[in-house]
Formats: structure tokens, C-alpha cells, sequence
């Protein structure tokens, strides 16, 4: 693809800057919002250093947010399409990450053996649509939409995890169960927060946490309502979209 198929998109309010094709698959809302929610996470935890993995990282939304609120910790952006890579390495390179994030080709269904038990945190955004709808005709918008084996994706990125390591998800909500049950075999200490459009729709989305080996209550947060009555983003939803950070404070430690 030529360089004039790409745009240069701000975020967080102007702090970030993120190349993306034109057209394919392009970040959204949900890789703000699971950002921020990991951000306000490690806020929690007063400064804590954590070793990170983005699965699936695309051009690197993600990793972006955490490492723009998190300098202490490290990122390590996974993907298999090359394509993504090369705009993922620009995007580290013009936001000034280079030590804060590294990326590596590679395939979440066969992880390198040497990157397992090796994380403390694992955030993905993780394809959403069934394999039979909404097929797309651009082969990366498809492959990043589409679920080809969620619970081995799943179960591969619970490898990544150190022992009582966490792992964060942004699933549409249509998949909620299956997503808990692929994870409960190595998993638990569910949180749940849902994400509503806005106070009359059921929730598309929702952001899942669990604890590696994991064995406590699930729990169902607060959540977030994205939009007013008047259509205009909630006053929270704007903060956190600005700010990188859910403000969580003891409820969730």
C-alpha cells in the first residue's frame, strides 16, 4: 500500500499520534477503552513495573495508550500480519516508545516458547464477528474481525501469563459466555464492567478481567454509558477518552 492509503489520526486528546490504512481495519473506541481500563488498573498499583503482551496489536493502539500513562512498565505488541507490524514500528517510532515498546511477528496460535510464563499482564481486542457473517472483501479488515478459534486464543494468551498474572479483554457481549467458559479452566476472579451506547440500549460491549489460576467470585462492575440523551458523549466517557484512564480507586483493587 502507498503512503497516501494512510492517515495520521490523533488521540488522547492530540498526545498520540496513530497511522493507520485508509481503508481495512482501523482502531476504535474499544481499543481506547481497554487501554484506559489497564491504565487505571496499574494506577492501582502505586507505580508497579509490569511486563505487558498486546495480543493481536494491529498498528499498536493499545500498547500506545498504556505506555503514554505507564513509563515504568514494558510492552511487547504481538501480531501476525506484517502489514500492521511495519505501521505499529512508525507509530512507536513518532510517539517516542522505542524503549517502552518492542514488536514481534508472530502467531497467537503458536506462541514462541520462550514467551510463555513470561507476563504480568495480557490486554487483547480479540476478532469479534462468526466466521459466516459480515465478511469484508479487504483480507486484513476481515482477518482482524473475524474469530478463526476464540478459545485458542484465548487459551494461548493465558500462556503468555506468569502465575497469577491478569488478563484483560474487550469482547462484544454476544460472546460473554463463551469467553468465560474458555477461560475458566485456567482462570478466575472475574471482573466484568459493561459498556452501553447509551441509557436504552443493551450493552455491545464489555471489557473482561481475570486472575490466572484466578479462583474468586465474578463480579460485575459499574460500567460505562458512552452517550446522552442528546447524543453527545457522556462527561466520563469524554474524560477517559482524553485521559487514558478509568479512576477506579478501591473498588477494583
Amino acid at each position: 500500500m502507498s503512503f497516501n492509503q494512510k492517515t495520521h489520526d490523533n488521540i488522547l486528546n492530540g498526545s498520540l499520534s496513530v497511522i493507520q490504512y485508509k481503508k481495512g481495519f482501523r482502531f476504535g473506541s474499544d481499543a481506547v477503552f481497554l487501554a484506559s481500563f489497564v491504565n487505571g488498573f496499574i494506577e492501582t498499583k502505586k507505580n508497579r513495573k509490569f511486563y505487558i503482551a498486546d495480543v493481536g496489536s494491529g498498528v499498536g493502539t493499545v500498547s500506545l495508550i498504556i505506555a503514554f500513562r505507564n513509563p515504568n512498565s514494558k510492552i511487547l505488541a504481538i501480531d501476525n500480519k506484517r502489514e500492521y507490524l511495519i505501521l505499529a514500528e512508525e507509530n512507536i517510532k513518532i510517539n517516542n516508545f522505542q524503549d517502552k515498546i518492542e514488536t514481534i511477528d508472530n502467531d497467537v496460535f503458536n506462541f514462541d516458547n520462550n514467551l510463555k510464563n513470561s507476563f504480568d499482564l495480557v490486554v487483547s481486542n480479540p476478532p469479534f464477528h462468526k466466521k459466516e457473517n459480515n465478511r469484508s472483501k479487504n483480507i486484513l479488515e476481515d482477518s482482524a474481525k473475524r474469530i478463526v478459534n476464540l478459545k485458542k486464543w484465548l487459551e494461548s494468551s493465558l500462556k503468555l501469563l506468569k502465575d497469577e498474572g491478569k488478563i484483560f479483554l474487550i469482547i462484544s457481549t454476544d460472546i460473554l459466555d463463551e469467553t468465560l467458559n474458555y477461560l475458566s479452566s485456567k482462570s478466575g476472579s472475574f471482573k466484568i464492567f459493561p459498556i452501553w451506547p447509551n441509557n436504552k440500549k443493551l450493552s455491545k460491549r464489555v471489557i473482561v478481567f481475570a486472575r490466572k489460576g484466578g479462583n474468586g467470585p465474578t463480579e460485575l462492575m459499574p460500567g460505562l454509558v458512552l452517550y446522552n440523551q442528546q447524543g453527545k458523549m457522556t462527561k466520563k466517557a469524554k474524560l477517559i477518552s482524553e485521559d487514558g484512564v478509568f479512576k477506579f480507586y478501591k473498588q477494583f483493587i
